[in-house]
């Protein structure tokens, strides 16, 4: 299927999880569901997420991360050597912790905690997905700098990986092949959600950020200075997506959760060294307020990159945006990126954790503002 030429619609990843899917996985959890009835209820919720993205009008849809405990807990699910656990596992006072440093991790949390081999990781997810839509895939994996700091535990994982680093290198070797099986089976876009490098744009040279202090104490890993982190995640990602540019889209999601008293500042503060990441699009929060100024990353966004522009707001679920501000929104960074660079997507994700409620039919309000404001972008720059 042929995409718009310009102000391409997508999703960051996750969409509200129905109660029944929550329900479902409680039971399972404690034994009172089996794997098939399970897996049964994890379709209906697949298809009804595509329902909901494609009524919406969307030109590029995921499955929205029906199948997942969280966006990053997921691989404690299904790569070997690791294992998910609730966080007071790692940390009898763990939501303490996250209250103190107001950084809320979710709570099923990956922990490696064996030798890391190749796995399936989200090619299953796709499959079952082009079975209900016609539509591009995208398909949302965690990087491989996230997964480092949320994973490399100092007592559990130093047996088999003495440093986080180690890890890290062969949580690499493990995606590479996942993401040559997704090309292979006809991926359209493959994202990789970065979290723990947007969240650097709130840390200063030698004091960590909040949500490194929790990944922390949580963890027993190190903060490195901000110069060395950026370029840690730079590099950890190349390695990962090297050579399978001319092959998919890639993507990198930034985004971060601020609060009422984080600074007001956008993922420019990362350049220029984000530049360097070898994907093809940069898919950025930049519709909270706190996110900063999103003119003043198109300024200096390459012209060989893409940007997903955020434009709806997924920390508000009392108020839908209008089909005008969404408009004007956009129209900020078209002066500094051709529209045919334009994609229009939410902030983040709706639930990026199996337990964040968010009401769906806003979110499908929300998502069907956007859409017709992409209409009416095309329609104002017709000849992009």
């Amino acid at each position: 299927m042929s995409l718009p030429r310009a102000f391409i619609t997508s999703v960051v990843g996750s969409w509200p999880r129905p109660n029944w899917l929550i329900d479902a996985f409680d039971k399972f959890e404690s034994g009172q569901m089996d794997r098939r009835t399970f897996d049964q209820y994890l379709d209906d919720a697949v298809k009804l997420a595509i329902r909901d993205q494609e009524e919406a009008g969307l030109d590029v849809v995921t499955d929205g991360e029906q199948r997942r405990t969280s966006f990053v807990a997921f691989v404690g699910q299904k790569i070997k050597g690791f294992k998910i656990v609730k966080a007071e596992e790692l940390n009898p006072n763990a939501r303490e912790i996250m209250k103190r440093h107001k950084a809320p991790l979710t709570i099923w949390r990956p922990v490696v905690a064996g030798y890391i081999e190749d796995s399936v990781l989200a090619v299953d997810e796709l499959r079952y997905a082009k079975q209900v839509s016609t539509k591009p895939i995208k398909v949302t994996l965690p990087s491989p700098y996230l997964v480092m700091w949320e994973s490399w535990h100092a007592k559990i994982s130093s047996p088999y990986y003495p440093r986080p680093e180690d890890a890290a290198e062969a949580y690499v070797k493990a995606l590479r092949r996942e993401i040559a099986r997704l090309i292979e089976s006809g991926a359209a876009f493959i994202q990789l959600d970065e979290p723990m490098l947007g969240d650097l744009v709130e840390a200063g040279g030698d004091e960590p950020d909040r949500y490194k202090r929790v990944a922390s104490e949580l963890y027993g890993q190190k903060y490195r200075g901000l110069r060395d982190e950026i370029q840690l995640a730079v590099d950890l990602v190349n390695e990962a997506v090297q050579g399978f540019g001319t092959s998919v889209r890639l993507g990198m999601h930034l985004d971060r959760w601020p609060t009422d008293e984080s600074p007001v500042v956008g993922y420019e503060r990362l350049a220029p060294h984000v530049f360097d990441i070898k994907v093809r699009q940069y898919v950025v929060e930049y519709k909270h307020p706190k996110m900063g100024n999103p003119e003043e990353f198109a300024k200096i966004l390459p012209p060989d990159k893409e940007i997903g522009l955020g434009s709806i707001d997924v920390r508000d679920p009392k108020r839908v945006e209008t089909v005008e501000e969404v408009v004007t929104h956009v129209e900020r960074i078209v002066k500094y990126v051709d529209p045919t660079r334009i994609w229009l997507n939410p902030d983040c994700g709706f639930a990026p954790g199996m337990y964040r409620a968010f009401p769906r039919t806003v979110a499908i309000e929300k998502l069907r503002v956007m859409t017709k404001a992409a209409g009416k972008l095309r329609e104002k720059y017709w000849w992009a």
